[in-house]
């Protein structure tokens, strides 16, 4: 269901899918940085308490149901006879099932239902904050917005939690916030993106390259890579000054996670060094295949025709995936959704399988449950870190 699990980037003009995994407090990427943009903004976000939540009861709620999406900021997705509505996690429809697809996660403590022409935005009681034409998600506070034109295509601002505009219509490009920062771009720019933070202030010109879809263009603890050399499509990281962090120059690079970032750097001879950098840009890890971001103190490498296996923040391998898995992936509230060719399970940080690989699943755990599919019978339901599942109940 990552297929529509939507980052709200707005590509060319639309909105592209693109996985995430969202959070009920106003961050996404490790830090917020909102404050300022968020003074006005009458919605509270509320805790979730994760580890409260009644199988049994959510396996009636979604007895029959076509479609689902795990928790964000207490509230699941749920399709039933076309229709979404929404529950908690003690199976309570809290938003009724009237609403048309497809199916949303809340962000930010808001959610977005679509009925007709509206996209209706809505806190997570499942009282109606206001109504655009415009299809976003919040994040730190904010959220991309299209103006409405008869006369043609609008330009795109950002709108508070009361449907504000509050930072106005003059891109036609963005992508949306994360930590505390956005990129944007004008076709007047030539399409060069720069990046704005939460009160509007083009803080990085526009000139950079855009996007490629290897790239992360996200602001993450701070830091995020751009395109240095558009010839040979080489990156660098800046800070959000639009500063260069440090010199080097990669080929491939991925976001900073637990102050490390894997890439493949380019040393002055014209040979390339794997591994992971520090903040400082220093190659504090060295390797001959690429990492994948640190979770919980260990990060993935794929080393084929090897055995898959993770890596602690020293570089030592902590543990190896047994060769039944073909592939691991989508790290999520402290546990590797892991695939052995036909069916997919769960492991932990420490390579503990704790859900037996039976399903075909598509989400990452989030507060405590994580939303997937009977491969056997189809049918749709939410599983724990015990393996305890509402399919249990059905």
């Amino acid at each position: 269901m990552n297929r529509k699990n939507m980052k709200g980037l707005l590509w060319g003009g639309l909105a592209v899918l693109a996985l995430t995994v969202s959070s009920c407090d106003n961050k996404k990427g490790g830090a917020a940085e909102a404050a300022d943009a968020t003074d006005s903004i009458a919605v509270e976000t509320e805790a979730v308490n994760e580890s409260a939540y009644d199988l049994e009861a959510i396996a009636k709620a979604i007895d029959g149901c076509e479609d689902l999406e795990s928790f964000n900021c207490g509230l699941a997705a749920v399709k039933k006879n076309g229709k979404i509505g929404y529950i908690d996690k003690m199976g309570n429809v809290v938003i009724p099932f009237e609403y048309d697809p497809p199916t949303q996660v809340f962000s930010d403590g808001v959610g977005t239902v679509f009925k007709g022409d509206d996209v209706i935005y809505m806190d997570t009681k499942g009282k109606e904050l206001f109504r655009t034409q415009s299809f976003g998600r919040f994040y730190d506070g904010l959220c991309s917005n299209r103006e409405q034109k008869t006369d043609g295509i609008g330009r795109i601002g950002f709108i508070d939690k009361t449907g504000k505009m509050v930072i106005a219509p003059q891109y036609d490009y963005t992508g949306e916030f994360s930590d505390g920062m956005c990129w944007v771009a004008t076709e007047k720019s030539g399409n060069k993106i720069g990046f704005i933070n939460t009160k509007g202030e083009l803080v990085v010109p526009c000139q950079y390259e855009w996007p490629s879809e290897r790239q992360p263009t996200d602001f993450h603890e701070g830091l995020c890579a751009v395109m240095v050399d558009d010839v040979h499509e080489d990156f660098g990281f800046i800070d959000k000054t639009g500063k260069r962090a440090f010199p080097g120059v990669y080929s491939y690079e991925s976001n900073f996670s637990e102050g490390l970032a894997a890439v493949t750097e380019l040393l002055p001879d014209g040979s390339t060094q794997s591994g992971y950098i520090d903040k400082t840009g220093k190659m504090v890890i060295k390797m001959d295949h690429r990492g994948g971001d640190f979770h919980g103190g260990i990060a993935k490498v794929m080393d084929d025709p090897n055995p898959i296996y993770f890596i602690d923040k020293t570089g030592k391998k902590v543990f190896e995936l047994d060769r039944q898995y073909k592939n691991v992936d989508h790290y999520g509230d402290g546990a590797w959704l892991v695939w052995d060719g036909e069916h997919m399970g769960y492991i932990d940080c420490t390579g503990k399988l704790i859900v037996p690989c039976k399903y075909y699943a598509y989400n990452p755990f989030s507060e405590g449950l994580a939303a997937l599919q009977d491969k056997q019978n189809g049918k749709w339901g939410f599983v724990d870190k015990e393996g305890k599942s509402t399919f249990d109940y059905q």
